[in-house]
C-alpha cells in the first residue's frame, strides 16, 4: 500500500472536520496543542531491548506553564510528548505486520473512525505532515525542554482540534478497566 492509498482511505473514513483541526502557531509558546518536528524522544530498539534516541516529529501534551522557563519553580523541565508517526513512515513501517491489504484497510478505516482507542488520526498538513499522522497514545513520552530551544512548530491544533484530541486521550487513557479489580485492601 503506499501513502497515498492510505490517506485516501483514512479522508475518506474520517469521522474529523479536518478543516477546523489546524489552527496558527504564530503566537503561541511551547505547550499542548503544538507539534513540533526534529523532537528528540526515546524509542524501543527491538534488537537490543534497549531505548535510543531519536529525532522525529511529536505533538506537546504539556501545559504551557508547567514548562515556561521564565517560572521559576521545579519540575519544569520535561515536556510530555507524542511521537507522530507520518503515514508515509506507518505504510512501510507497518505494512508487513498485516497479512494482506484488505486487514490493512480494515485498521485504516477503524483509526479514521475512532474505534481503535491508542492510535489518534492527525489530518494532513504541508510539511512533515503531507499525508496525515498517528499519534500511539502507548508511546507517551518526555524529552528535555532544551530539545526546544530552537523549535519552532511546524503546526498548532486551533480549539476544535485540541477538544477532539484531548477526548481521544481521555477515552483511550481514562475508560473502565476491562479485567474486574478486587475490593480488598
Amino acid at each position: 500500500m503506499t501513502a497515498d492509498e492510505a490517506h485516501s482511505i483514512l479522508t475518506k473514513n474520517c469521522d474529523l472536520d479536518v478543516g477546523k483541526f489546524y489552527g496558527s502557531s504564530s503566537t503561541l509558546t511551547l505547550g499542548s496543542g503544538l507539534i513540533y518536528s526534529n523532537v528528540r524522544h526515546p524509542k524501543f530498539d527491538h534488537s537490543d531491548n534497549l531505548f535510543s534516541t531519536v529525532e522525529g516529529a511529536a505533538y506537546v501534551l504539556t501545559h504551557e506553564c508547567d514548562v515556561d522557563q521564565r517560572n521559576e519553580r521545579s519540575f519544569n523541565d520535561y515536556v510530555t510528548i507524542c511521537p507522530l508517526i507520518a503515514i508515509s513512515a506507518f505504510v512501510v513501517e507497518y505494512d508487513a505486520a498485516f497479512r494482506d491489504d484488505n486487514q490493512l484497510r480494515g485498521f485504516l478505516t477503524a483509526i479514521a473512525k475512532r474505534e481503535v482507542s491508542r492510535v489518534v488520526y492527525i489530518p494532513p498538513k504541508s510539511g512533515d505532515l503531507k499525508f496525515g499522522a498517528f499519534a500511539y497514545l502507548n508511546n507517551l513520552s518526555s524529552t528535555h525542554v532544551s530539545v526546544f530551544a530552537n523549535a519552532l512548530p511546524v503546526a498548532a491544533v486551533s480549539a476544535y482540534g485540541l477538544r477532539e484530541f484531548d477526548q481521544a486521550l481521555t477515552n483511550h487513557l481514562l475508560r473502565p478497566k476491562a479485567q474486574r479489580l478486587s475490593f480488598e485492601t
